[in-house]
């Protein structure tokens, strides 16, 4: 029985990931503070190797596919606060995606860099579109939320995330109890879904909202979700102050 503890050698197992060919498992046990963790542990050149999979579940953390090799982490995310609940910067993790937001802006007007990607505003009196100029502004009483996101595919397939607003409870919230849903999403594959990311993949872009100049803000509620009707979705909840004055 090989005996490894939670410090000294986690590390060095955590590591390893890819074994040579025509090795066998051998009827060996990883045990970590008293308990087995893996019944298959292989031994290579006189080492002894374990599944990553197996040491990171007993950590209570998960493997992801990422460029270059694999990621280890929190199974409910990095630096996670109450759940799927986080601030500006947090990056939370549902066990399919990763999702991130960056920054938090009020411009004065924004222009949309996807050809196509034309907004829709809920009602339709909040903002103009100039679709020469592919350019949206707030119109009188109203102003224009940019908040800039990221999204990462922590499959082990290729995927798209879903954006269509009736699946989903994508919102900006104010400290008045009021919700708002996007005018749109500047990103290759909206307003329905984001363009097909391969695992560990990441894409960043804006959920714009035109809102009373009035409001103050507090959360963006994001539905994390495949486009798969089989899946349900998790949302997030990012707390937006102290991000704008």
């Amino acid at each position: 029985m090989i005996s490894v503890s939670r410090q000294g050698k986690t590390a060095a197992l955590l590591l390893v990931f890819a074994l040579p060919m025509g090795s066998a498992w051998a009827d060996q046990n990883l045990v970590m503070n008293g308990k087995v963790v893996s019944t298959s542990v292989r031994t290579v050149g006189g080492s002894p190797y374990v599944k990553l999979s197996d040491v990171a579940k007993a950590l209570s953390m998960v493997v992801s596919k990422r460029p270059g090799g694999y990621e280890i982490t929190k199974s409910g995310g990095t630096n996670q606060v109450q759940g799927l609940q986080g601030k500006i910067g947090d990056l939370l993790f549902d066990g399919r995606w990763r999702f991130q937001v960056l920054s938090v802006a009020q411009p004065d007007t924004y222009t949309m860099k996807t050809p196509g990607d034309e907004p829709s505003s809920y009602p339709a009196d909040t903002v103009n579109f100039d679709r020469k100029t592919q350019l949206v502004s707030p119109k009188s009483g109203y102003k224009l939320v940019v908040i800039q996101c990221r999204m990462i595919n922590g499959q082990k397939s290729k995927q798209t995330f879903w954006l269509a607003a009736k699946d989903g409870n994508n919102a900006l919230a104010d400290q008045q109890g009021e919700s708002y849903a996007p005018i749109g999403y500047d990103l290759e594959g909206a307003p329905i879904q984001s363009k097909p990311l391969l695992p560990g993949a990441k894409t960043d872009f804006p959920i714009l909202f035109s809102v009373p100049q009035s409001i103050e803000l507090k959360d963006l509620v994001f539905t994390l979700r495949n486009n798969d009707f089989s899946q349900k979705g998790n949302d997030v909840r990012v707390s937006l102050t102290p991000a704008l004055p």
